[in-house]
């Protein structure tokens, strides 16, 4: 069996080396004749395509509504905005995708865990992690901001600029 798999291994390698220059191009072949038009198809459904529309929203640091008490477990920030181009149909069939800018020419998708930590007035230091997120329904999209110690007395202090995707 051995000696049959390198036999063969040795015919095709054999076969690979018996290349020699390339002879010149040959005379053009003539056309062939015109073959006869095909019936026309029927219009089908069209397809999934490649549509995609980017929608900007800025929020700046007023717009955030705290729902639940300041400091209370569970509280968080909140903003809706309306989306009217988010139909029925991407709703239900396709994809919407969301990104926050972290920095001037840098985007992240969400959710956007952020881990931060500073010092408190007794010098002691304290730490955190802010969360933003998304959700979304036909003709609207709504932004979160969550702190994991849900300090949601102190409001959020900067604009915050996200890029809702749709795609269909």
């Amino acid at each position: 069996m051995m000696k049959r798999v390198f036999l063969l291994l040795a015919l095709a390698i054999s076969f690979m080396a018996c290349e020699g220059p390339v002879g010149p191009m040959g005379p053009s072949g003539m056309d062939g004749m015109n073959g006869r038009d095909g019936m026309d198809g029927k219009d089908g459904k069209d397809g999934i395509g490649t549509n995609w529309l980017t929608k900007t929203f800025t929020i700046q640091p007023h717009e955030w509504e705290l729902v639940g008490t300041p400091g209370e477990l569970n509280s968080f920030f909140l903003v809706d905005r309306k989306l009217p181009e988010l139909t029925k149909d991407i709703f239900k069939e396709r994809a919407v995708i969301a990104y926050i800018k972290t920095d001037d020419g840098y985007k992240n998708g969400m959710p956007y865990v952020l881990h931060k930590g500073g010092t408190g007035d007794n010098g002691k230091e304290f730490i955190w992690t802010q969360t933003y997120d998304f959700d979304y329904s036909e003709g609207w999209v709504g932004f979160y901001l969550t702190y994991s110690d849900f300090n949601t007395q102190l409001k959020p202090e900067d604009p915050t600029t996200f890029y809702i995707v749709l795609m269909w």
